[in-house]
This record gives structure tokens, sequence and C-alpha cells, in this order.
């Protein structure tokens, strides 16, 4: 008598046949979703977010005490682990998105790149996980550190390249789109830095 282990194993009963249109369809999804996962644009996003990750979640789980106040304060020490986010996020982000369309022009587009990166870095992680600690975090030292994180992304988003870039006399290459392609919002200003500067005003 065939026990239940023989019937899933026989390799005559028609339900084993290892060829059909069900196979078929998830080799096709498994080769676009391995394409996706090769994406230049992707890779660069993974890339960025580990960055992000590891220095806000090293914030997050600092006691808010100096490891050594003789040779800095616990402001300095805050301040010094945020770094990266303020590094990424100001600079390094839209600097890749601009690199990544002038790499490859014929698959990514500068805007495209550069909104994703600002999509995925700051306003879905960098900036929900400051403003959270801004407000409930137990540990005064490091709601400070985090209040006083915002006025550093405000200084370092107005300089050239980044979100908030105003030093360049071409309003179609202001913000972080810069001289690899114009943005394409009413009047030739980018979507993220019009956006931003209405947010300003």
């Amino acid at each position: 008598m065939m026990q239940l282990d023989d019937y899933a194993t026989d390799p005559l009963h028609p339900n084993q046949n290892p060829i059909t249109d069900d196979d078929d369809n998830a080799a096709i999804e498994s080769d676009s979703s391995l394409d996706e996962e090769e994406s230049p644009l992707v890779l660069a996003l993974d890339d960025l977010e580990s960055r992000l990750v590891a220095s806000l979640n090293e914030f997050k789980s600092h006691p808010g005490r100096a490891s050594d106040p003789r040779s800095q304060t616990i402001h300095d020490e805050l301040a010094s682990i945020l770094r990266p986010v303020v590094e990424v996020t100001s600079h390094l982000g839209p600097s890749t998105g601009r690199a990544l369309a002038n790499g490859y022009p014929h698959l990514l587009g500068v805007e495209m790149c550069v909104d994703e990166i600002y999509q995925r870095t700051v306003s879905e992680l960098a900036l929900p996980v400051i403003l959270e600690s801004a407000q409930s975090d137990v540990i005064p030292a490091k709601r400070a550190a985090s209040l006083a994180t915002f006025h550093t992304l405000y200084n370092e988003w107005r300089k050239g390249g980044s979100w908030l870039d105003g030093t360049t006399n071409a309003p179609a290459w202001s913000g972080p789109y810069g001289p690899g392609g114009a943005g394409s919002a009413a009047g030739g200003v980018p979507a993220i830095a019009a956006q931003e500067s209405g947010r300003r005003t």
C-alpha cells in the first residue's frame, strides 16, 4: 500500500510534473526581481540606507553619558555619532544620484535618482527617526542632539549641490540636480528644491 510519503514523491503522479506554466511564470518573476536587485540605483540605496541605519542605531542605543568626559562632552559625542546622518542626507545622497544618472544615462534619469534617494533616505528614514527622538527620547542630551541636527541639516542643505542649494545662478540647476540635469517642475525649478523652498516661506 502506498503511504502518504510515497504519494508525495511518486514521479508518475500527475501532481509531480516538474514543468508547469506556474513554474515558467515564477522563473520570469524571479528574473525580473533579480534585475531589480542588481539595479545600480537599488544597490546605491542599500548602501546609503545601511550607513544611515548604523549611525541611527548607535545613536538610539547610546546611554546618554559621555564615554570619556575628559576628552569630549556628551553633546560632542552624540553630534559625532550623528555626523554620518548629516553627511549622507546632505551631500553623499544627492551626489550619488547625480553620479548614477551620469554613469547610466540611458537607464537612469537624474530626477528619478535624486528624488528616489531623497524619499528613501531623508523622508522615510532619517527625518522620522530624528524627529521621534527629539519628541520622545527620555534622555535630555539625546533630545537636544536631535534638535541640533535639524539646524545642522538646514545649514548643510543650503550648500552647493544639496537639497536647498541656492548657490547657482541657473535656476534649472539649483537644488540637488546640479550640472547633472535640469528639473522639470514649473518654471524650470526642480521639484524637491521648489517644494522645500515653499516650506521655508
